[in-house]
């Protein structure tokens, strides 16, 4: 609430007479449109934020199809990257089970700052990521265990990243999706690229993801 001078002054001058008879309620330690500072402790504005999106499901080859494993290392791969549509993690997924080794996802979150995100593959099965990527701008890929046989494929995982960092769950307010409340994960972290948001509801493109919180 905020009031006018000539509300401020008229309030002063009612207290001001209150307390000549000692009626009514002291009011001139009210500050109107801030917060005193406390003797103890520290105040600081926060503001409720709004984010919304409408993100695509997932798949393993969202962002890059697979690549074929070679003897050496192949570091720096660019070719053939698919951007995300929203800051999201990406998934390393191998074609069977002799697929082993560090695939580094290189790119940047939400803000341009530069990430990386090491990811150990396992076999055939669909690894996580575990940071949010506006960006891939390259890929790193691990060795071959068996000539000739094993791929891997960049995907793109069903997390979404908060445009904030979020390094405590309990400043987000309200999660929905597709209009109604969802109980989806919130995972908090000290970065932007770390606090990540996984809807229970499945998404399409279409519907809504809405996360309400303090920042």
């Amino acid at each position: 609430m905020s009031f006018t001078n000539t509300q401020i002054s008229q309030l002063n001058n009612s207290n001001k007479a209150c307390q000549s008879v000692q009626l009514g309620t002291v009011i001139n330690d009210l500050v109107y449109g801030s917060i005193p500072t406390p003797a103890v402790g520290t105040v600081s504005n926060m503001s409720a934020v709004k984010y919304t999106t409408s993100p695509a499901i997932g798949s393993a080859t969202a962002t890059k199809a697979a690549l074929l494993l070679t003897v050496a290392a192949q570091t720096g791969v660019t070719a053939g990257i698919t951007q995300p549509d929203y800051p999201r993690i990406v998934t390393v997924k191998g074609n069977g089970a002799n697929v082993t080794g560090n695939v580094v996802v290189h790119g940047t979150d939400i803000n341009g700052t530069i990430i990386s995100d090491t990811i150990s593959s396992n076999g055939a099965s669909e690894v996580l990521g575990a940071l949010a990527f506006k960006t891939v701008t390259s890929i790193d890929y691990p060795t071959y265990a068996v000539a000739g046989t094993e791929s891997i494929s960049i995907g793109r995982g069903n997390k979404i990243g908060f445009p904030v960092a979020i390094p405590n769950t309990s400043l987000v307010l309200a999660k929905s999706f597709d209009g109604s409340v969802d109980t989806g994960t919130i995972t908090a972290a000290s970065t932007v690229s770390g606090s990540i948001f996984a809807p229970a509801g499945t998404m399409n493109g279409t519907k809504l993801v809405e996360l309400t919180f303090l920042a």
